[in-house]
């Protein structure tokens, strides 16, 4: 099967959700790498962190307005192949995928993406730091059938007559605005804290779960008919999304709050640990929800090319009858962290364990570091609960004052996809397939903080007659 331009609302339901949806709309990603970097990412990312270093760095930090962009996506699931052939060539081909065994396929995809960081050393004394933030986030996630991608190629790939609930998924797809106020001190020499008060407003939001379904096949009067049933909540009209949606307005507000904490150990290990954007959006009103249970679908003369779009069509009309505009809650995607981490010279590891938690998923991270000089080598490697081995690689310019980085949390698999594209044909590389970019920039301005023990200006003493008096007794010049 080609799929054409006009295929859009098929993919709308069942695969663009999930698939389309979280691909094309750049996309809430981790950049494990950046963990740990007193960039000016991390302090916002996790608010204990410090970003600056006192006597040396400036007291102001921005990336004017220059976007930190991140996303990260993955597909891994039996019917790779399929996937592979439909993303590379445009064609899609269900025959070769193995049905009847309830096997599922993981879609997950995401971004946080910081438009504006304003941060400023507010004391050395207790290295109080504050700062402000506006960040796009997009998260999503979805268990497929093998079934739901095969039904959209030949109906006939399917051998018994009735076969039920073989198109059960479930996924969802949150974008927002972020808007944050962070503050974060020292309240002993090894111990800090912080915290990260956050105001959002929704962009858009989609969640489906097929409970039920079934398939009745009647090759002798080549036809077909499918039935399903479930919920899709939906924040506009799938043939209705208006750019300007993007806009913050904040007709669909939320609150989210992070807070975290960080030990230094006597033998030179440190100890993170965060409970991250725990908040919830409210979607207004004019939002949408079907409780659908579309009946029975018949499409006749189902060996045509025509038949998937039919049943795309009637699967819209169906389910679009059972809309009723309702308000509802989403939680938005929180995470609690911990890590641990020590510097050995030029070399600093770090192990992170991050949890969703009102969502499916988890991380368990590595993250090696190199420094040299005013360079920060550094290579990843992140497995999680879907089974998934990510290698990340990233390189940083880092200095008291200046930092760019550029890095992958899937350096293997992006290079692999690009290859791919520039192939002519098949076959492709095996494995699950993804990628992930991200890239950020900032700088520090202003006077520089120095404790008063290594101040080289002693603040008042060119003003004040006292300060003039002892100058003069001293004999120390400007």
């Amino acid at each position: 099967m080609i799929l054409s331009r006009n295929k859009i609302s098929l993919i709308k339901l069942f695969l663009v959700i999930f698939l389309l949806f979280g691909l094309i709309r750049t996309s809430y990603s981790q950049q494990y790498s950046l963990y740990n970097s007193r960039t000016l990412y991390d302090s916002f990312e996790n608010p204990s962190q410090r970003a600056y270093q006192v006597d040396t760095s400036r007291r102001f930090a921005f990336n004017f307005l220059i976007p930190t962009i991140s996303l990260n996506t993955t597909f891994s699931g039996p019917a790779e192949p399929a996937f592979k052939s439909l993303i590379y060539d445009g064609v899609f081909n269900g025959r070769d995928i193995t049905l009847g065994e309830n096997k599922m396929n993981t879609l997950s995809f995401g971004s946080n993406n910081y438009i504006a960081m304003l941060r400023v050393l507010k004391a050395v004394k207790k290295y109080k730091e504050m700062g402000i933030s506006w960040q796009i986030r997009n998260d999503g996630r979805a268990s497929v059938t093998n079934e739901v991608f095969a039904i959209f190629d030949d109906y006939r790939v399917f051998n018994a007559s009735n076969l039920s609930n073989l198109f059960n998924i479930k996924g969802y797809n949150q974008s927002y605005h972020q808007f944050s106020f962070a503050y974060r001190q020292n309240y002993t020499k090894r111990f800090s804290v912080g915290a990260k008060f956050s105001l959002l407003s929704g962009i858009s939001y989609t969640a489906l779960k097929v409970d039920k379904s079934e398939i009745n096949m009647d090759e002798a009067n080549d036809e077909f008919d499918v039935s399903v049933k479930g919920q899709l909540r939906s924040s506009f009209k799938f043939d209705n999304f208006q750019r300007q949606m993007i806009n913050p307005n904040f007709k669909n507000p939320g609150l989210s709050i992070t807070a975290g904490a960080s030990y230094r150990l006597r033998d030179g290990w440190s100890i993170l640990g965060n409970m991250k954007d725990i908040g919830f959006i409210k979607w207004n009103k004019e939002a949408y929800e079907y409780n659908f249970d579309t009946g029975q679908i018949i499409i006749q003369n189902a060996s045509n090319s025509s038949a998937d779009d039919r049943l795309a069509d009637s699967l819209d009309t169906r389910i679009s009858r059972a809309s009723i505009n309702k308000s509802y809650v989403s939680m938005i995607n929180g995470k609690a962290e911990l890590m641990l981490s020590k510097e050995f010279g030029n070399y600093k590891p770090n192990l992170i364990l991050s949890k969703t938690i009102y969502y499916d998923g988890g991380d368990l991270v590595l993250v090696n570091n190199y420094h040299l000089k005013n360079h920060v080598l550094t290579a990843s490697a992140a497995y999680n609960t879907t089974g998934i081995l990510q290698i990340g690689g990233q390189y940083m310019i880092k200095t008291p004052n200046v930092e760019f980085y550029i890095g992958s949390d899937q350096l293997l698999k992006s290079y692999e996809m690009l290859r791919n594209y520039t192939k002519s044909a098949s076959p492709y590389s095996s494995g699950y397939t993804g990628v992930s970019f991200y890239m950020g920039f900032g700088l520090k301005f202003g006077s520089v903080l120095e404790h008063q023990a290594n101040a080289n200006k002693i603040s008042g003493f060119r003003k004040n007659p006292i300060g003039k008096f002892i100058k003069g007794l001293v004999g120390k010049k400007d």
